[in-house]
Parts: C-alpha cells; sequence; structure tokens
C-alpha cells in the first residue's frame, strides 16, 4: 500500500489525491460469451448496471478486445475488457487474447495491465465439453500469460432448476411427506453431486490447484447474491503478493462492505507507531490533520455511488464523530478538529499517549462503521461470514455463520443523497453499535501489547465488524471470535476456497442460502411423516437420513 508517511523535521501526510495514484483501476479481463456471460457479473461484483445488449455485444469475435466495456461512468476504479472464450476452437481469437495480454504486461505504467482473468463457462449448456484450445490455455499458457485467473461457472441458479425438475419427475414425486425445507436440503445436496459429476470433475482434470472455482447465479435471491460475493473474495485472495492491485479491487468491488472494512483498517495504520510494544498515535502530526486524511481515503475505498459529491461536505466528519462518541467525549473530539495538540491549553494535553491512542482508534473506526452503513443500505448483497464444510474432494461448499444482515435503510444500488447521510447518521447516533465499538477499542490491550501494526488493523476490523452485527444478532464477544477468524482465514490470508494443507485454493465455492439460524429453525420441524421411507430405524425412532449424510431427529 502507499500511504507511507515522509519522516523529516516534521512528519506529513500523503495527500489522499494521491492515495491511489500507483494503480487506479482495476483491469479485469472477462472471457466467456452471450449465454453464459450475464450483465449481473459487473452489477453485481461491481455496481454497475448496464444494458443485456452492451454485455453481449462485447462477446462478439468482432469486438475489439482493446476496447473497455462503456461502463457510462458508474465505476471510475474499473476497467472490463471482453472476448469469446475459447470453447469454439477460434485459433485467431485465442492468439489475439494471448497477444492482449502480453501487450499489456509489457507496459511500464501498472494500472494498464491486466490484472485478472475470470474464465466464464455456463452450466446451463448441457453436454459441454472442454475445447482443445481450453486445453492448452489451462495447462499450458496460463503460467505464460502471468496473470491470474479464476473460473466463473455462470447460471448455476438454472443447473439446479434443472436437478429439481428431475428429482421430481423421478424419486421425488414419491416423497410426498417431505417438507419443502427436507426437500430444500436433499436439493442442494445432489445438485452438488450431479454438477460435480456432469461439469466439475471434468474441469479439475485439466486445472491447476491454484486456480479457484466460483458458481455463481443470476437471480435475486440471497443465495444468488452471496455467490457473487465468493466471487469476490475469491478475486482477491487469488491477488497475490500485490498490495496495490488488491487494493485498487477492494475500491472497485461493490459487493462485500467487509473486503473494503479490511482495507480501510490496515489504511489506518500508517497513523500509528509502534515501539517498545506500545501503539501510539505517530509523533508530529495532529488528529485534525489525521481524520480528514483518513476520511478522504476510505470514501476512496468503499468508492459509493456518490455523483452529487454528498461525502466530500466539509461539515460531514464532525457529524460522523458528533453520531460516533458519547457527549464526555465530544469536547475532546471538538478541540482535537479545532486546534493543535501542542498548543498551549489544549484539553489534549492532558491525556496520556495510550488515552490519545485509543481516543485516535475509535475516531477511525466510527469513520468506517458509517461508511460500512452506508454501503450496507447502497449495495445489493447479504452479507455473510462464511465458514467451509467439504463436501467431496476437491470442492467446498460455503455455509454462512451469521443469518442475513437487511440493508440499515433498505434502499438498494441508489446514488447517495443527504437524506440519506442524515437517515444513516441517525441510526449511528441511536443504534447501539457505537457503544460496543467505543468499549471494544477502550478494553483492548493492544495499546499496551502491540507487536504488529497489524494488530491493530485487526482491532479496527473486529470493532467494527461487532458494532454492524450488534442490533440484529446481538452477536457477543464469543460468536464474533469464531464468525471472524472463520472469515479471515477463509477471505484475506493467501489460500483459497478448499485449499490444501499449503494454503492452495483447488475448490468449488458455491453460495448456501441458509443461514446459521435457518438451519436451527429447519431442525427443529418435523420433516416426514410415519410412512416417509426416507426414515431410519422402527418407526418410533422416527429418525430422518438426509442425503447429504445429516441425521434429523423428530420432535416429541
Amino acid at each position: 500500500m502507499t500511504t507511507e508517511l515522509q519522516v523529516d523535521a516534521e512528519v506529513t501526510l500523503s495527500p489522499p489525491s494521491t492515495f491511489l495514484s500507483p494503480c487506479s483501476k482495476f483491469r479485469i479481463l472477462v472471457l466467456g460469451n452471450p449465454e453464459a456471460t450475464k450483465q449481473e457479473l459487473f452489477s453485481k461484483v461491481f455496481g454497475v448496471e448496464l444494458e443485456k445488449r452492451l454485455v453481449s455485444d462485447t462477446f462478439d469475435p468482432k469486438h475489439n478486445i482493446e476496447s473497455e466495456l462503456d461502463l457510462q461512468g458508474q465505476n471510475d476504479r474499473l476497467a472490463v475488457h471482453a472476448s469469446p472464450n475459447f470453447l469454439n476452437g477460434d485459433q485467431k481469437n485465442y492468439n489475439r487474447v494471448l497477444e492482449f495480454l502480453s501487450r499489456r504486461s509489457a507496459s511500464a505504467d501498472y494500472t494498464e495491465h491486466v490484472h485478472m482473468i475470470w474464465y466464464c463457462v455456463s452450466t446451463s449448456e448441457e453436454d459441454r465439453g472442454i475445447s482443445d484450445l481450453e486445453k492448452h490455455f489451462f495447462t499450458q499458457d496460463i503460467t505464460s500469460v502471468h496473470v491470474p485467473v479464476v473460473l466463473v461457472y455462470t447460471k448455476y441458479d438454472e443447473f439446479v432448476s434443472r436437478v429439481m425438475l428431475e428429482w421430481m419427475k423421478g424419486a421425488g414425486s414419491t416423497e410426498r411427506g417431505v417438507s419443502k425445507v427436507a426437500v430444500g436440503h436433499i436439493l442442494k445436496d445432489i445438485s452438488s453431486k450431479k454438477f460435480e459429476e456432469d461439469i466439475g470433475r471434468h474441469w479439475n482434470m485439466i486445472l491447476p490447484f491454484s486456480i479457484p472455482r466460483v458458481c455463481v447465479s443470476s437471480g435475486d435471491e440471497d443465495d444468488d447474491i452471496r455467490s457473487f460475493q465468493q466471487l469476490a473474495n475469491s478475486t482477491l485472495v487469488s491477488l497475490k503478493g500485490e498490495a496495490d492491485v488488491k487494493l485498487a479491487f477492494a475500491t472497485a468491488q461493490r459487493s462485500s462492505p467487509v473486503i473494503s472494512t479490511q482495507f480501510c483498517a490496515e489504511a489506518a495504520t500508517d497513523y500509528y507507531e509502534v515501539d517498545t510494544g506500545h501503539a501510539r498515535k505517530i509523533h508530529g502530526v495532529d488528529m485534525r490533520d489525521i481524520l480528514p486524511n483518513f476520511f478522504a481515503k476510505a470514501a476512496q475505498i468503499f468508492n459509493l455511488r456518490d455523483p452529487s459529491s454528498v461525502l466530500t461536505d466539509p461539515l460531514l466528519l464532525n457529524r460522523v464523530l458528533d453520531s460516533t462518541f458519547g457527549t464526555h467525549q465530544k469536547p475532546l473530539l471538538a478541540e482535537s478538529l479545532r486546534r493543535s495538540g501542542t498548543e498551549s491549553g489544549n484539553i489534549l494535553l492532558s491525556l496520556s499517549p495510550h488515552e490519545r491512542a485509543v481516543l485516535l482508534t475509535q475516531a477511525l473506526s466510527g469513520i468506517v462503521l458509517f461508511l460500512h452503513m452506508l454501503a450496507d443500505s447502497q449495495w445489493s448483497h447479504a452479507e455473510t461470514l462464511p465458514t467451509l464444510a467439504p463436501l467431496s474432494p476437491g470442492y467446498t461448499f460455503s455455509t454462512p455463520t451469521t443469518p442475513h444482515f437487511p440493508s440499515h435503510s433498505g434502499s438498494v444500488n441508489t446514488d447517495l443523497s443527504q437524506r440519506q447521510i442524515s437517515r444513516e447518521l441517525e441510526d449511528l447516533r441511536l443504534g447501539t453499535g457505537k457503544s460496543i465499538l467505543l468499549d471494544t477499542i477502550e478494553s483492548s490491550s493492544i495499546f499496551t501489547e502491540c507487536q504488529l501494526k497489524q494488530d491493530i488493523s485487526e482491532l479496527i476490523l473486529k470493532a467494527v465488524t461487532l458494532a454492524e452485527k450488534s442490533e440484529i444478532t446481538g452477536a457477543g464477544e464469543n460468536n464474533y471470535r469464531f464468525a471472524y477468524h472463520q472469515h479471515h482465514d477463509a477471505m484475506f490470508l493467501e489460500g483459497g476456497y478448499g485449499g490444501d494443507e499449503d494454503g492452495v485454493g483447488k475448490g468449488t465455492a458455491m453460495g448456501d442460502s441458509l443461514s446459521a439460524a435457518d438451519m436451527i429453525r429447519d431442525m427443529s420441524m418435523t420433516f416426514v411423516n410415519d410412512n416417509n421411507e426416507l426414515r431410519e430405524g422402527t418407526a418410533g425412532e422416527g429418525k430422518v437420513k438426509l442425503a447429504c449424510g445429516l441425521t434429523i431427529l423428530p420432535l416429541n
């Protein structure tokens, strides 16, 4: 990340205007075809709403691969190139793609490089084989292009629908006593196994283990939206070792506020110094300079749709802090924004270095929480913290550990307005989240036991996550620790889904629409009647054995 501080006679902060300059756009190449690739790829991951015809035309063989997809000014942090995939065996198209990637990689401007390839395969195409060019690309040329690749199985919902129809015509028609919930569990299990048999195993034979495989659906249900979050997270994990590119993707994506919060927390560490186990505010820079500097950078990371520039209101930072802090702390914040911390008579002089570090961390975290809430209300998503459970060799299925969290204000895919800003500020001021955020930071031992700046980043991420979820879930410290570490391991460490011991991802991530709360509720229901053939044992035992291996006991 390029927000390093310049230390001379006096410390100066890098200006927000240069924050993203090393890689100002995330550039992606999407290889697919009009049938396999739909505009949902761009709307649900990057928040770009485009006409279907406009997207389809970019996958025409006559389309110039050098021409960026016209995003109509909806996302300045993104550049998209598109071309047909290699299913049809078009050698001319194949050579054109390789030449394009090679030419881009030679550019001295890193923004001009292609940072990611999404190779799209439609699961709605029955009996789709793998062409010789596809085999050649993934077994030989993939190492020469030096660009990460994610294999994207599109229209997975249509595949599941076909499986459901087949099941209903066959054995499913005899399960008259099975509840809809039980049928849902059975179909998920059958669909994943059939997907592996019909599609997945063929690609697994040729794909390197390091290439993630993600199934995405086209609808607007929670599980459909969650599948695109899996795509966003798999894309981020695949960008190994390039901090500037990862930051570029984090600012381009509009799918997961958790990703944005993670990068804001990392950016915040530039305002601290760690010495002899103590974390302190950097010496020589006032909070009145730090807070607006960070607010501007954090707003760039979240990249909210803000055509009216309401986030640049010079009074907004004061309003955010006023909504975050309690009455007894507001004089300190007002003083820190108005006067230098070294001026005679400044009440900040009465604070110890430890207390100043706590106050700074609370203020930075409050800014991130506010932006996270705005993203919750604007982006089309269903935020979860997934864990991974094995289905079969080479596959993973994501099971959320937290329930679906609805938007704060209910609006989705809308531009920011002063009304929305005021609404979220009021939610922040009246909600319980801010108290959890402030208490989590104040009670932390990080400021006296800090070894790395990453410890500060994780504290901010922890405080924001707990605060954002608190009102809906009532999640406590223990619930957080489990969910956060599972999420952090899966999404932000170098590795991938279903990885081996070396952290190399080799699985297919598929979103599950059932949350932990759903699972508990479902397992508390009577799934089948006394005559159901799924029961095992005697009629008195009444156990239900699902296809996925779960045994459900009836309620008595």
